[in-house]
């Protein structure tokens, strides 16, 4: 799923190729960019056993040394997930998102790195 995400994010913004980093970003990163990590991953379970259906939450950071830099992201990256119910994602291997939930939109500055973090809480479920 992350790949898959990865693709159509840096296809679709493409401020954010080349700039998407899974947990952290490398030190020295200027431009804006994201950083994604799951949160948690719930697997259905029927009377058979587990099915092939998951749940996967994941927090989205839109990282920019400029407030409207990170508002325009975050807003775009915001449209980007609304779009993404009901259509196939990725490359090569595509997925199919049943539907997504929003959990939380936050923002706060971090003074240690000297950006705005817009961050986006979610669940894909595919």
């Amino acid at each position: 799923m992350e790949k898959a995400l990865r693709h159509e994010l840096a296809s679709q913004i493409t401020q954010l190729k080349d700039s998407i980093y899974p947990t952290n970003a490398p030190e020295g990163v200027t431009k804006p960019y994201l950083v994604y990590a799951r949160i948690t991953t719930r697997r259905t379970k029927t009377l058979e056993g587990f099915t092939d259906k998951q749940a996967l939450s994941f927090m989205f950071s839109i990282m920019a040394p400029k407030y409207s830099d990170m508002k325009s992201l975050a807003k775009q990256v915001e449209d980007f997930l609304i779009g993404i119910p009901g259509t196939n994602i990725g490359d090569q291997d595509q997925i199919y998102v049943e539907d997504l939930d929003i959990n939380n939109i936050s923002e706060v500055y971090e003074h240690e790195l000297g950006v705005h973090r817009g961050i986006i809480d979610f669940t894909i479920y595919y």
